[in-house]
Parts: C-alpha cells; sequence; structure tokens
C-alpha cells in the first residue's frame, strides 16, 4: 500500500482534540470512518472528482 498524508485544518484539529478531551467513543468511531472515506479516495479519479 503506497504512503498517504493527510493534512488537517484547525477546525479538524480542535474536533480531534475535542473528542480525545471528551473521551467521546461515539463521535470517535463517527470521525474515524469519514476519515477513512477521506483516505480511501475515489478510484477512476486520478485528477481529482469528476465535474458536473
Amino acid at each position: 500500500m503506497a504512503d498517504r498524508q493527510i493534512a488537517f485544518t484547525d477546525q479538524e484539529i480542535m474536533q480531534i482534540e475535542a473528542i480525545v478531551i471528551d473521551k467521546d467513543k461515539e463521535e470517535a468511531i463517527k470521525y474515524l470512518a469519514a476519515l477513512v472515506d477521506r483516505l480511501k479516495g475515489h478510484p477512476g479519479h486520478a485528477c481529482g472528482p469528476k465535474s458536473a
């Protein structure tokens, strides 16, 4: 599997910090599920998403 990098916005970092501080397991699972989707990308779109 290829290495990947992801950049987090300030808002995303604050959201992660809030999840950790609150020890909110349900919100952590939701966030990680969304992150996995973000990391998977969309196969077949080498140059990004299709234009409408």
